[in-house]
C-alpha cells in the first residue's frame, strides 16, 4: 500500500495492474487513430492480429506497431500483384499503406512538437535557480524545478566521502510519502560501490536510465521500496570536474517509463544546477565572511570606548578582538583545519570528527557507522592523523590532541566544539 492508501501498482489500458508504459503517453486523439488503423489491417487481411492495441499507449509502442502492420500489408500487397488478384485488393492495401505512412507522421510531428516544448520547460526550470541566494535554499529550488521539466518526483542527493546521502525529495502530489522517502533514505545512507548503478555516473560522470527497479538488486533497496518506483532516469551534479551529488526523476503517476530523451532533458537542468552550486557556494562563502568581519568590527567598535586605565584596569589583549572570528555550523564556505603545530601538518575537519570518536572510545567500526564513511576511509584518516601528530598510536595522538586543544584555550576546539556528527 501506498502512504496515501491505495494500492502500490501502476494501472494499464485495460485496467488491470501493470506497468504498461514505456515512453510519452499518446493523445487519445492519436491513441484513437492508430487503434483505429490497427483495427483496418485486421480487417483487410482477414487474419489474427499479432497486435494488441491495448498494449499500444505510448510514443515507442505505437510507432513498432504502425512499422509492423506496414511489414503485413506491404507483404500482402506484393503476393496480391504476383498473384494477379482482383485490382480492388491491390488498391485497398495501398490506401493502408497512405494511411499507416500517415498517421506515423503525424506521431512523429506530435514527438517533435512535444520535445520543442520539453526545451522550453528546460528553460523554465533553469529560470527558476536565479533566486536562491544560498546552497540550502538551491537544493530546495532544484527538486521542485526538476518537476517542471515533466517529472512527477525528483530527490536531490549529497556524496560524503564514498556514501550516498539524499537531501530533499520533491513530490507535488503528496508531499508528505516525500519526507517519508527522504527519512527512509537518509536512515539507510547507501556507500557507493560496484554494487550500485550509480557508481557508473561517478566514474564515467554521465546520467542513466534504469528499469524494471523493483526487480534489480543493484540500487538503493531502501528508496526503491519506499518509493515503488518502476523506472527513473539519474543525471550526476559536478563541481571542479568532481561528482558531488546526484539528481533522480521518474514519472510515476503518469504511469510511463522513462527514455533516454528524460535523461537527456535532466542532464541539461543537471548542468545549470551545478553551476548554480557554484554561486551558491562562493555566496555561502561571502556570508560567512561577512559574520566574522561584523563581529571584528563590533569588537574594534567596543574597544575604541574602552577607557584605558593604567594601574586600576588591565587593557584588554588584542587577540580577544578577533575572538569571534570562528566559523560557526551552517554558514558554508572556506575548508575548516585545527593546526597541529608545523607547517604542513594540519588536521582536517575530517580528521579532526575522527580525531573527537577516538577519544570518546570509539573503535574504527563504529567510526565509520557514525560518520556514514567505510571502515577503510577511517583506517586512512586514523593513519594521516599519527602522522600529521608524530604519535606512535592512538592513544599518544588523544594525548597530544587534548593537551593542544588545553593550550589553544581551555577545550574550545577551534570551533568544532558545538558540531554534531556528520
Amino acid at each position: 500500500m501506498r502512504p496515501d492508501g491505495s494500492t502500490a501498482a501502476a494501472v494499464g489500458f485495460d485496467g488491470h495492474a501493470s506497468w504498461a508504459g514505456r515512453g510519452m503517453a499518446l493523445s487519445e486523439e492519436h491513441r484513437d487513430q492508430v487503434v483505429g488503423v490497427l483495427e483496418g489491417v485486421q480487417a483487410a487481411l482477414a487474419e489474427p492480429d499479432p497486435i494488441d492495441p491495448f498494449d499500444v499507449g505510448d510514443y515507442p509502442s505505437a510507432r513498432e506497431a504502425l512499422g509492423q502492420s506496414w511489414d503485413r500489408v506491404f507483404h500482402a500487397l506484393t503476393a496480391a500483384v504476383r498473384s494477379e488478384a482482383p485490382r480492388t485488393a491491390a488498391d485497398t492495401y495501398l490506401d493502408l499503406l497512405n494511411e499507416i505512412k500517415r498517421t506515423d507522421q503525424d506521431l512523429l510531428v506530435s514527438r517533435l512538437r512535444h520535445r520543442d516544448s520539453a526545451f522550453g520547460r528546460v528553460r523554465e526550470a533553469l529560470a527558476m535557480l536565479r533566486e536562491p541566494e544560498s546552497t540550502a535554499a538551491l537544493v530546495e529550488q532544484a527538486t521542485i524545478a526538476a518537476c517542471v521539466l515533466g517529472f512527477d518526483r525528483s530527490i536531490l542527493s549529497r556524496i560524503d566521502e564514498s556514501a550516498w546521502i539524499p537531501e530533499k525529495v520533491w513530490i507535488e502530489r503528496d508531499p508528505k510519502w516525500g519526507d517519508e522517502i527522504l527519512e527512509i533514505g537518509r536512515a539507510n545512507p547507501q556507500v557507493l560501490d560496484r554494487t550500485l548503478v550509480e557508481t557508473e555516473m561517478i566514474r564515467r560522470r554521465v546520467g542513466i536510465l534504469v528499469h524494471n527497479v523493483q526487480d534489480r538488486p543493484a540500487v538503493n533497496r531502501p528508496i526503491a521500496e519506499a518509493s515503488l518506483s518502476r523506472s527513473y532516469a539519474a543525471v550526476p551534479l559536478l563541481a571542479n570536474g568532481h561528482v558531488v551529488g546526484f539528481i533522480h526523476a521518474d514519472c510515476y503517476y503518469q504511469q510511463r517509463n522513462l527514455d533516454d530523451f528524460d535523461r537527456q532533458l535532466l542532464g541539461m537542468f543537471a548542468e545549470g544546477v551545478s553551476q548554480a552550486l557554484g554561486r551558491t557556494a562562493m555566496m555561502d562563502r561571502l556570508s560567512s565572511i561577512r559574520v566574522g568581519v561584523d563581529q571584528v568590527a563590533g569588537a574594534l567598535a567596543a574597544a575604541k570606548d574602552d577607557r584605558v586605565q593604567l594601574g586600576a584596569q588591565t587593557v584588554r589583549p588584542v587577540a580577544q578582538l578577533g575572538g569571534g572570528f570562528v566559523r560557526q555550523r551552517g554558514q558554508q564556505g572556506y575548508d575548516d583545519l585545527f593546526s597541529a603545530g608545523g607547517e604542513g601538518s594540519t588536521l582536517t575537519r575530517r580528521e579532526v570528527e575522527v580525531l573527537r570518536l577516538m577519544a570518546a572510545g570509539d573503535t574504527n567500526g563504529r567510526i565509520a557507522r557514525r560518520l556514514v564513511i567505510s571502515e577503510g576511509t577511517v583506517k586512512s584518516h586514523v593513519k594521516h592523523i599519527l602522522r600529521k601528530l608524530g604519535a606512535a598510536n592512538r592513544a599518544e595522538a588523544v594525548s597530544r590532541w587534548l593537551g593542544m586543544e588545553h593550550e589553544r584555550g581551555g577545550g574550545r576546539n577551534n570551533g568544532f566544539g558545538n558540531r554534531r556528527d556528520v
